[in-house]
């Protein structure tokens, strides 16, 4: 073990809660388990922080990570909170006088704080989603009517649409393009993403990451075939550019051939009474009227433990999303080997290969879809095929070992890049 002076300090703008609870929350599942590798490591000694609906910052540590939960409130014209709130948490920074600062993603204010200088220690930034490109697709291929009849109770209450949505997530593109243009070290996990940095900062040097997974799948048993047809999905939020009216459809045409079917659908997507979104509304409505309600299982939020159970027992998986950087949830599927049927949507083009390691369709087109899922189901050469490839590249890639060792080995060139800049200054 490295004396505690010796060890790089990094700061951390994740926005998760970290604990060793798994409370089924689908937002940037790999932090937490890549923040205790590197504390394993012995040269890692890492903050984070995180906003939340608070008054004023406190520290609220896990295990060995140090921890500060700051303020957070409605972004002024600038894209940041107040001053107070802004200097508030650069007084934790200061504190813990990080020798990098990691932000991780562009959807929030963070990455404003180390593009203006506010933040005046070497900074990375990983990207983890890209508002720009999924405001264009953020309706999910649905109608005008169908649109007008996502707008429900809560809806009207809230005011807010679908289009609502979209315009919001327009209007911090602009945001999110000053961000990765005051970048000088990004990180990201697919050749897409870097073609939209490179769009908005050819200058920056880009690092190649990979995401690491949650302990249950490293240690799950590998994906057998399965005689009983069941789908699974799993979808983070409700909102239209996941696809999950793409979902629900695809399975009506798949039914028709293979009556016996069913959808296991997890997420925290189904609520009741007033909170339940008009779009799942118009979703469940949708199935009624397909005739298909009744072989549709909900599964609500799943733990990791729970999410590998359901991999084990379906027969594929499958991602209808519209957009997506990377996607995890199919990263932990091909991880244990469940024949994925995936949407080209950029970042999983990288993390499967058509007809080698999965099967694709372009989104919103539910009969191809819904063809490429009859394969893998009439067709266990193929199931096992796909199987066999993806787990292959998938151990590989996923290696949490080689992850950290990788994540370290970024830390240490742009700590050394630092270095670089003093002496020739």
């Amino acid at each position: 073990m490295k004396d505690k002076t010796s060890k790089k300090r990094i700061l951390w703008f994740s926005n998760n809660n970290f604990s060793d609870k798994d409370s089924g929350n689908p937002g940037g599942t790999w932090h937490y388990p890549l923040a205790k590798k590197l504390i394993d490591t012995g040269e890692i000694e890492l903050c984070n922080v995180l906003c939340r609906n608070v008054k004023t910052p406190f520290r609220q540590d896990a295990g060995p990570i140090l921890q500060w939960v700051v303020p957070d409130s409605k972004h002024k014209d600038d894209g940041l909170p107040s001053v107070k709130i802004v200097n508030g948490i650069l007084e934790v920074i200061k504190a813990f006088s990080p020798d990098i600062v990691h932000m991780w993603g562009t959807e929030y204010f963070h990455g404003l704080l180390t593009a203006r200088k506010l933040i005046q220690s070497p900074a990375l930034l990983e990207i983890q989603g890209l508002k720009e490109p999924y405001a264009r697709v953020y309706a999910g291929g649905l109608t005008g009517r169908e649109q007008r009849a996502c707008i429900g109770f809560k809806e009207l209450i809230k005011k807010r649409s679908i289009a609502s949505g979209r315009r919001a997530f327009e209007k911090w593109s602009c945001y999110e393009r000053e961000i990765i243009a005051g970048h000088r070290f990004i990180a990201t996990q697919s050749p897409w993403v870097e073609a939209w940095i490179k769009n908005s900062n050819n200058s920056a040097r880009i690092f190649h990451s990979e995401l690491i997974l949650r302990e249950p799948f490293y240690n799950a048993s590998p994906w057998r075939p399965q005689n009983a047809p069941i789908i699974f999905c799993s979808f983070s939020y409700p909102v239209p550019y996941k696809g999950i009216h793409d979902a629900v459809k695809t399975f009506a045409l798949l039914k028709k051939n293979i009556p016996n079917a069913r959808m296991h659908i997890a997420g925290a997507v189904q609520s009741s009474g007033i909170r339940q979104d008009g779009y799942i509304a118009m979703i469940n409505r949708m199935a009624v009227s397909m005739n298909i309600e009744k072989q549709i299982d909900w599964l609500g939020p799943l733990s990791a433990i729970n999410i590998v159970k359901e991999l084990q027992n379906c027969s594929l998986m499958l991602m209808p999303s519209h957009c997506e950087t990377y996607c995890v949830a199919m990263a932990e599927a091909l991880y244990l080997g469940v024949p994925v049927v995936t949407a080209h949507t950029g970042g999983t083009n990288w993390l499967g290969r058509d007809e080698e390691s999965a099967l694709f369709f372009c989104p919103g087109d539910e009969v191809m879809c819904a063809y490429q899922l009859e394969r893998i189901l009439t067709n266990k050469g193929l199931a096992k095929k796909l199987s066999h490839n993806a787990r292959s590249i998938a151990l590989k890639r996923n290696d949490h070992e080689r992850i950290v060792k990788n994540q370290v080995g970024i830390y240490r060139q742009i700590i050394a890049n630092k270095h670089s800049d003093i002496l020739n200054k």
